[in-house]
């Protein structure tokens, strides 16, 4: 049961679509262009890429779309507040929320007053909420919630002492993004010096070292050890480049396939 749950996740299915079409291309190129200087390394790049770009990639677009949610749901509460304000009930005040946009939250505010209406239990539509949005900030805030609603206490002082906390906490993830920007040029900068420095050794130093078997045998094997040495330090570079600007490995994959995509094409040019 919980496997065929699984398995109708779209996300799911074109992750594992991409892993086994990426060992399809895999097989054959090793199998008929191994002998293939240019086709090889290119082919070996496309399923490097639907092998690990495409699940990052999902796993990226479910973070940052947890993100959002996370930098709208102070909105979200400090509108609740207003109307509690105005006298409503904490699930009539949900309600009277549904037609705000609050971007990828708004759905879930809809679902939540749709829910609502249809009479479904206030706790039970908050913890489905807490439990879709996939964010542990949101659970905390939703549990405290909810045992301030059970207990009868004022729940538009919890509801502001939660926005400004969630508030206080993207203006720390901003500001750390800001610091750390030189850093980010400078992996940039660093990786670029580096794709020179490989460029300079495939096209000048191993030639003039070799002489005439730099141009056979001997070079392919240097340029097939610089373009690996490009991929490994493109795809780490950038994965350590995320962790230092947004905090998520996941979310440096966007920079790996920035760095590693500018080594590729400048070696297939130079």
């Amino acid at each position: 049961m919980k496997i065929t749950k699984f398995l109708q996740d779209p996300r799911v299915v074109l992750t594992i679509a991409s892993i086994i079409f990426a060992f399809i291309i895999f097989y054959i190129n090793v199998t008929y262009f191994s002998h293939i200087y240019q086709v090889f390394g290119m082919l070996n790049f496309i399923a490097i890429f639907l092998a690990l770009g495409i699940p990052f990639y999902i796993k990226y677009s479910t973070t940052r779309k947890i993100r959002e949610i996370e930098e709208m749901f102070p909105n979200f509460l400090r509108d609740v507040t207003a109307n509690i304000g105005t006298g409503m009930t904490l699930p009539q005040a949900i309600r009277a929320t549904k037609d705000n946009d609050y971007k990828s939250l708004s759905k879930y505010v809809k679902e939540i007053s749709a829910k609502l209406d249809w009479g479904i239990d206030f706790e039970k539509v908050l913890n489905d909420f807490a439990e879709k949005s996939n964010s542990s900030i949101i659970k905390r805030s939703v549990k405290t919630i909810i045992e301030t609603h059970r207990s009868g206490g004022k729940v538009s002082s919890v509801l502001d002492a939660i926005s400004e906390s969630q508030q206080m906490i993207e203006r720390i993830r901003k500001e750390r993004q800001a610091s750390v920007y030189s850093q980010i040029l400078n992996g940039y900068i660093i990786y670029f010096v580096f794709i020179g420095v490989m460029i300079a050794l495939s096209r000048f130093l191993i030639p003039a070292l070799g002489g005439a078997e730099a141009t056979g045998e001997f070079g392919k094997i240097f340029k097939e050890m610089f373009r690996n040495l490009l991929i490994i330090q493109g795809i780490f570079s950038g994965l350590a480049i995320g962790k230092m600007a947004e905090g998520s490995v996941f979310a440096g994959f966007k920079h790996s396939l920035v760095l590693v995509t500018v080594a590729y094409t400048a070696l297939l040019l130079f």
